[in-house]
């Protein structure tokens, strides 16, 4: 347990610690099909568990005892039997945001989807995976919504209040339409549907294509990722990955500007840049006066071709 170990001894506040605790690891336990926020917002809907929340203090220890393996008992079941209706608790927009298939085109072309709230997530790109946590690299481009700075969550999420709410819930893409913490099985079925990609969108734009092909041909992160393997031996490579971020970052900039391209969707039309991503690598790029150099922070990332 998180505090003391005599449930007899508790007051409400550390009942409720203890509590939140357990859920956490129960949630660990069923490997986070069942979110810990959903078993907590079912358990406390629960009659004989608001009971005990409730009449806590005034228990006499021996009552406390029962009440705590009874909790647990309600806490138990409900994880097991998760309610086959979304209770707003908002985990799996926490977990990333959506990838888009091309039957969300058309929520794009009709703009019920902004397009600078999209991102281009190009071949051989290092992502997370959102059940695991782990890092692996992009066989294939992929289109998403964005994400909030600093987190996994979804940018149209909104936690205002103790219920979440989509703030585009009537023009959400597929993904999202699919997802149910309680039955995975109409996202499992994903797999057989064509995701979206910059082709597409840009379909009727020739000129945009060949310089989104230009782009990755030049800047492409098969480079990134073959320097990354030799700074391991060879630490003087630093300064390739440094003409290459910033080769990639005037590339963008230069482009965009003689195209009038919106800076806002540069994410979008030429995918995230180099130098917001070179930590994933284990690597920052530190300034000192007119001189940039490369600072290992961690583990640089092995092979994508041995994942």
């Amino acid at each position: 347990m998180k505090k003391h170990q005599n449930p007899a001894e508790w007051n409400t506040n550390q009942l409720k610690d203890n509590w939140l605790y357990w859920v956490e690891e129960l949630s660990e336990e069923t490997g986070h099909v069942v979110p810990a926020k959903r078993i907590i917002l079912q358990t406390e809907s629960d009659p004989e568990a608001m009971f005990i929340f409730q009449s806590w203090q005034n228990m006499r220890p021996e009552e406390r005892v029962k009440s705590w393996k009874k909790l647990l008992s309600i806490t138990q079941r409900e994880a097991e039997n998760p309610l086959p209706a979304c209770v707003q608790c908002g985990e799996c927009c926490r977990r990333g945001s959506p990838t888009l298939y091309m039957e969300d085109l058309e929520l794009l072309k009709t703009e019920k989807i902004p397009w600078n709230q999209l991102v281009t997530l190009r071949r051989g790109e290092p992502v997370r995976h959102p059940a695991s946590g782990k890092t692996f690299f992009l066989v294939d481009e992929r289109i998403k919504l964005r994400e909030k700075p600093g987190t996994n969550t979804c940018v149209f999420l909104n936690e205002t209040s103790d219920v979440c709410t989509c703030t585009i819930y009537e023009n959400r893409p597929l993904q999202c339409r699919a997802q149910a913490c309680w039955d995975l099985t109409a996202y499992e079925q994903l797999k057989d549907q064509v995701y979206l990609t910059r082709r597409d969108i840009f379909a009727e734009v020739d000129v945009l294509l060949d310089i989104i092909i230009e782009h990755d041909k030049r800047c492409g992160f098969e480079k990134l990722h073959f320097l990354f393997q030799q700074l391991e031996r060879n630490r003087d490579v630093a300064n390739q990955i440094l003409d290459l971020v910033a080769y990639e970052s005037h590339f963008r900039n230069f482009v965009g500007q003689q195209l009038n391209i919106p800076e806002e969707i540069y994410d979008l039309v030429f995918g995230r840049s180099f130098e917001t991503l070179i930590s994933l690598f284990g690597c920052k790029i530190k300034i000192s006066g007119d001189t940039r150099y490369l600072e290992v922070i961690g583990t640089v990332e092995e092979d994508p071709k041995k994942r």
